[in-house]
């Protein structure tokens, strides 16, 4: 299958809400990879300390830090179910932002297993900065880098240098996509436009939805229905689609089998070349 990179230039909204949304809403098997240096944030978040998880990430660099290669094994029993479905499931990322360090060298083997597993993996890699402990190897491997921003002229201005450091490390903006949340701000074109990036799509301010999937406020059931995760789902399609590679450059995004309106939101737009 394939990895998903997710990214964020820093603020709200959280690489980590989008990156739960979307796995909610994929429509095949899936992973969501806590990748951030930061520290993961489902368990306390959505889970709000109620399911008990292996070490996850941790585990991972155990092996790794052992000199063998982590193997897709590996990875099973170190992942936690997130939902009941049988279908999506998480990999607890550290809890301590000083374990980012220690984690750095095992980077290489953790991202060649999850590009490697027979499930689509969506790596929350949170905030990028120009850190030591910065899974960059995560998104050397990434089939799609997604950057996950507002449309703000602060959140445009941040992410411009997060941009430039994606391209660096991924050879290009080829693979890297923006995806914008909330319906204020700049007009997607001229987005697009002056970050040279093609727009993947946006979800909307759905804030109840939010703060289920940030920090387990309010029922998980009926949240399919929700506006955030139906948006989702076509930003979800839209990345399959891509790594497939059957998108067409100005192609709109059409509405999800479902008939979900999130369509509105969502409009796939060429990417300029590198100058």
């Amino acid at each position: 299958m394939a990895l998903y990179a997710i990214v964020s230039p820093g603020g709200s909204p959280g690489a980590t809400t989008s990156a739960l949304a979307l796995a909610l809403a994929w429509p095949r098997p899936v992973i969501v990879a806590e990748c951030d240096p930061g520290g993961g944030a489902i368990l306390a978040g959505l889970f709000a300390g109620h399911l008990p998880a292996p070490p996850g990430l941790l585990g991972l660099a155990l092996e790794a830090g052992r000199g063998a290669e982590v193997t897709t094994a590996d990875l099973v029993a170190q992942l936690a179910p997130l939902d009941k479905g049988g279908n999506r499931w998480f990999l607890a990322g550290i809890h301590d932002p000083r374990q980012a360090l220690g984690l750095a060298p095992s980077w290489p083997a953790i991202a060649a297993a999850l590009a490697g597993h027979s499930a689509d993996v969506i790596a929350d890699c949170g905030r990028l900065d120009a850190v030591e402990s910065r899974p960059a190897s995560i998104l050397a491997v990434a089939s799609l880098v997604v950057l996950v921003m507002r449309a703000s002229l602060r959140q445009v201005a941040a992410a411009r240098p997060r941009i430039e450091m994606v391209t660096a490390i991924t050879g290009g903006s080829a693979r890297l996509r923006l995806l914008l949340v909330g319906e204020q701000g700049h007009a997607v074109r001229e987005i697009a436009r002056t970050q040279r990036v093609a727009v993947l799509g946006s979800l909307p301010l759905d804030r109840k939805t939010a703060a289920v999937l940030s920090d387990g406020q309010g029922r998980r059931s009926g949240l399919h229905r929700s506006s955030l995760i139906r948006a989702a789902k076509v930003a979800g399609l839209a990345m399959i689609e891509l790594t497939a590679g059957t998108a067409a450059a100005g192609r709109t995004v059409v509405a999800d089998p479902v008939g979900a309106r999130a369509a509105d939101h969502v409009a796939v737009l060429p990417a300029r070349s590198e100058p």
